[in-house]
């Protein structure tokens, strides 16, 4: 009798904080969704919850940790819900972490979790934040709670810039066996860091679900106004999206009357900060924001450009959403825009700042042609997660080593 497959199959342990809203949360589902049969794969959440939950694969196994761990992968709210206790706890931790930094709480929420061994790799998903923040600790939970023969971390962020560059947190890193990049960008960020790492960093692109993006962006697309250019942003509404100084630059283009209008999706902090400017600049005819929406992508299909004014990204996965359903993109020049939009086909990346973005809008603008161009190429395109598979595969070979 055949041995079961999975006998052969290697044994990868994930480890992130939960599967609420986001990037990274986003890449993983879709990572599980390719991996799913080629290995045998374990994720371990520190909080079992959020809407990607329904969209992990049966075939992966889903553990959650330890009780007190769990506060660690969970929000005040939730931890309000659990009762008194869980929120005090929580509270506490946080308001230790605001006034010192997260390292006691984190070690401490750690140990309660039993160690865990038999894997492969173990694989810390989420990039450790910066030091004041109670949130993270994918990283020391892989090295200290996990056996494994080789353990890897993500790095889903600008890592020269996000804040989290400390001292302790590149010694983290430098425990890691490999660490991955989730572009070319953020490597050479990594490794501008952390050079000695050079070596054992390499690029996995975030994977995608592009047959999910165009079932999405077909259930009831938003038409837009004709005689319009109408941009759309899919961004959380905080400092770094560079949302305040976009509404600068179409203030711009509307008193020297062009028809253009701003669709924003997405929520956050600085939503109420926003809503003023809007209205102080008069513009509220011209920027509308629809707050966070399930489904996106049937604001993105019909735009005429996807518009990204942030000081700083890391590879956003909206990028190849965009691309993918036909939609060119007008971005500041972040840490991956060069590599992720190839400039003059896919649409256009425009220096740091506002006068560059104006500029850049302007030109579409005045020559529609552009962006008929622009369209037609990304249409023509073909779009796989082949290479990305092919990264991951080269990434979990202990061989290599």
């Amino acid at each position: 009798m055949d041995a079961p497959l999975n006998q052969s199959k290697k044994k990868i342990l994930i480890v992130n904080n939960n599967l609420a809203t986001g990037g990274v949360q986003r890449s993983l589902v879709n990572l599980l969704n390719h991996i799913k049969e080629e290995y045998e794969v374990t994720l371990l959440l520190f909080s079992n919850s959020g809407s990607y939950v329904q969209h992990v694969p049966s075939e992966v196994k889903v553990i959650e940790a330890a009780p007190l761990l769990r506060l660690l992968g969970m929000s005040q709210a939730q931890a309000r819900n659990l009762g008194y206790t869980a929120y005090s706890l929580r509270s506490t931790f946080a308001l230790y972490t605001k006034i010192f930094n997260n390292h006691l709480p984190i070690s401490l929420l750690i140990s309660n979790q039993n160690k865990l061994s038999g894997f492969d790799v173990a694989i810390s998903f989420l990039h450790n934040a910066e030091e004041k923040s109670f949130y993270g600790g994918c990283n020391e939970f892989v090295l200290q709670r996990v056996q494994a023969k080789l353990k890897v971390a993500f790095i889903h962020c600008d890592y020269s810039n996000y804040g989290g560059n400390t001292p302790k947190n590149q010694q983290t890193y430098k425990k890691f066996d490999k660490i991955a990049a989730v572009s070319e960008g953020c490597r050479q960020s990594f490794v501008k860091a952390i050079p000695e790492l050079d070596e054992r960093t390499q690029c996995v692109y975030n994977f995608h679900n592009y047959s999910e993006y165009i079932t999405k962006a077909n259930a009831n697309p938003i038409n837009y106004s004709d005689g319009h250019l109408n941009i759309v942003t899919v961004a959380r509404l905080s400092s770094e999206k560079g949302i305040l100084r976009g509404i600068d630059v179409l203030k711009r283009l509307v008193k020297e009357k062009y028809r253009i209008r701003w669709h924003i999706i997405g929520d956050g902090s600085q939503r109420n900060e926003i809503e003023k400017k809007i209205l102080a600049s008069d513009l509220k005819e011209y920027i509308i924001l629809y707050g966070n929406q399930e489904n996106p992508y049937r604001f993105i299909k019909n735009a005429d450009l996807f518009f990204l004014p942030s000081f700083h990204e890391a590879a956003p996965m909206v990028f190849n959403e965009s691309k993918f359903l036909g939609v060119p993109i007008i971005t500041t020049n972040t840490t991956s825009a060069v590599e992720m939009v190839k400039e003059g086909f896919e649409g256009t990346v425009c220096e740091n700042n506002e006068e560059d973005m104006y500029k850049a809008i302007k030109r579409v603008l005045n020559d529609p042609n552009i962006i008929k161009d622009y369209k037609n190429y990304l249409t023509a395109q073909n779009y796989t997660n082949v290479t990305a598979l092919e990264q991951f595969r080269k990434l979990i070979e202990v061989s290599n080593l």
